[in-house]
């Protein structure tokens, strides 16, 4: 019986020699963002783009999580660090909206870590963030489509597809993808 994708816990070289379809975990370690390396990330990431079986394959499979910051009373998108070294990451690799897993909040946490925003606490330690300005969101949204298109031109992704997975990255932001 096919349960779909699996969670496929490995490193980069162990990611390479799979085949089957899996949710990609990124796990971003405090260590690596206080020193500023970003070489690991990449690594994984760079797997993801460098096959067209592996592009496809992987096509919204991702999400990430930063670890070591459990007793960090802020907000992931409220530490300078982190945020530094997503805009690093993005600077390096654009693919983001092309890989990272629709309905979890992926693409929201991104975009909230590479733009400025404001977090809004609830009740029960629930967040929310509030961008500041609109224009540098939809700045960072083109910035990150038109860098993308690259790897779709190398591979030869259809218009439609890429105009597809464009469409639910943008719906899926506005909360449209449960």
């Amino acid at each position: 019986m096919n349960y779909g994708p699996r969670l496929h816990l490995t490193d980069a070289d162990g990611l390479a020699d799979n085949t089957d379809p899996a949710i990609i975990v990124l796990d971003i370690r405090r260590r690596d963002i206080e020193t500023g390396n970003i070489a690991s990330a990449l690594e994984r990431l760079h797997v993801l783009t460098d096959s067209a079986e592996n592009m496809r394959l992987y096509r919204e499979s991702l999400f990430f999580q930063v670890s070591g910051y459990d007793h960090d009373p802020r907000e992931v998108p409220e530490i300078p660090e982190v945020r530094a070294f997503f805009r690093r990451l993005a600077a390096e690799w654009p693919h983001w909206l092309w890989f990272l897993h629709r309905g979890i909040g992926a693409i929201q946490l991104l975009l909230a870590l590479l733009c400025r925003v404001r977090v809004v606490r609830g009740r029960e330690g629930a967040f929310g963030t509030e961008f500041e300005s609109m224009a540098e969101l939809q700045n960072t949204l083109v910035d990150l489509f038109d860098r993308g298109n690259a790897l779709f031109e190398a591979y030869a992704v259809a218009d439609m597809e890429a105009a597809e997975s464009a469409d639910s990255a943008v719906k899926d932001l506005l909360g449209e993808i449960a």
